[in-house]
């Protein structure tokens, strides 16, 4: 059908080709009509004019007509390759990560959680020891850690008994502030919760162990800040480990913490005695001390039954034995008042541990124990240092 409109439009457009060759071909030159009648010649040409307006008039119909059918066949080729065409394939899923053979995604699960015991640097942070296994068959990026604060309490520490401070090592320092994780204070510790970003990655059917180090604000001792904190910071925390992008969770068990150095000392029927027994013996020990160098100096030594010094100044103020290494406390001059109130202070600190909840992990429903122990057996430890 194509090749067939194309050629009638070709024969249309050669006939009016020649017509005009015909129609040039007879007008004279105007050279020749110069000398000639005008009226007959235009009277002819007029007639020529009209019959090409005509014939004009009736090619261009015949075009138009070629050129409607020539788009309609044009429409027609291309419905025609339209429907001849195969269909056209739907669109494709976005392809899926390749998965294990399994086609199991990344499983992380806990293995275990702990805070090791410090007693050789017992005046350091805790550090807490996370162990995870991914079961899965894709690789897990950990990206963060909640901790969360369930209760947290403030228990006196148990500190030695002792007549003097040892001012011969340096001071001690709160922690710096370079620490992974800062909790809160006790009094203010209930119910936070906690984020630590992580930078982890545990490979399918890996395992992977990471520590994060614990630091709070540790108050110092009423005596001189060398020796001992003034209190122990007691936390129950539950950790949280985020991992992938749709922020699956690690729920880790609950997790008692003390700081600093993850150390609770509970008062005992054993180590009360113990301590008094060494601080007698400290007391003796500097009054002899003092009594050999006054007589050195030929002085009388001070009667310590009956009439014993009760202040630094009833004795001489040079005393080697009163400056060198040590500041003779309040506990030196009234040995009796001191062990009362070291026992009022195991007293306090076990009735505080024996409030605390029961069913403690990590050791602490022993602590509640012993502590409740304590108590029953302290009237009895008053009697014997009466």
């Amino acid at each position: 059908m194509m090749d067939v409109l194309i050629g009638v439009l070709g024969a249309v457009i050669a006939a009016a080709i020649g017509a005009w060759a015909v129609l040039r071909a007879r007008r004279p030159r105007r050279a020749d009509v110069e000398a000639v009648d005008a009226t007959p010649l235009e009277i002819a040409r007029q007639h020529e004019r009209d019959a090409m307006q005509e014939f004009v008039r009736g090619h261009d119909e015949d075009a138009r007509r070629l050129m409607t059918e020539l788009q309609r066949a044009r429409d027609q080729a291309a419905r025609e390759r339209a429907t001849s065409q195969p269909p056209q394939p739907a669109p494709r899923a976005p392809a899926r990560r390749a998965l294990s053979p399994s086609g199991e995604g990344p499983r992380v699960e806990p293995i275990d959680v702990s805070v090791p015991d410090r007693p050789a640097r017992w005046m350091d942070p805790p550090v807490v020891d996370l162990k995870l296994r991914n079961r899965g068959g894709e690789s897990a990026v950990l990206k963060r850690m909640v901790v969360e604060v369930l209760w947290a309490r403030r228990i006196t520490a148990f500190s030695d008994l002792l007549p003097y401070a040892d001012i011969s090592g340096g001071v001690w320092l709160p922690p710096s502030a370079t620490y992974v994780l800062e909790l809160p204070e006790p009094e203010d510790a209930d119910g936070t919760r906690i984020t630590v970003g992580l930078s982890q990655v545990i490979g399918a059917g890996e395992a992977d162990r990471f520590h994060v180090r614990l630091n709070t604000e540790i108050p110092p001792g009423d005596d001189y800040p060398h020796e001992a904190p003034g209190a122990i910071s007691l936390y129950m925390l539950r950790l949280h480990v985020l991992y992938n992008a749709d922020d699956r969770q690690v729920k880790f068990r609950p997790l008692a913490v003390a700081c600093p150095g993850n150390l609770l000392p509970v008062p005992t029927k054993k180590a009360i005695r113990k301590r008094i027994t060494e601080f007698q013996a400290k007391v003796d020990e500097l009054r002899r001390r003092i009594d050999q160098e006054m007589a050195t100096r030929g002085m009388e030594p001070s009667d310590w039954i009956a009439n014993p010094p009760r202040t630094p100044g009833d004795l001489p103020a040079d005393l080697d034995a009163l400056s060198r290494g040590y500041r003779v406390n309040a506990n030196f001059w009234d040995p009796k008042g001191a062990i009362r109130l070291f026992l009022d202070d195991a007293e306090r600190i076990c009735r505080e541990i024996s409030q605390l909840p029961l069913n403690l992990p990590d050791g602490l429903d022993q602590a509640v124990s012993v502590a409740r122990t304590t108590l029953g057996e302290l009237p009895a430890l008053r009697r014997e240092n009466s």
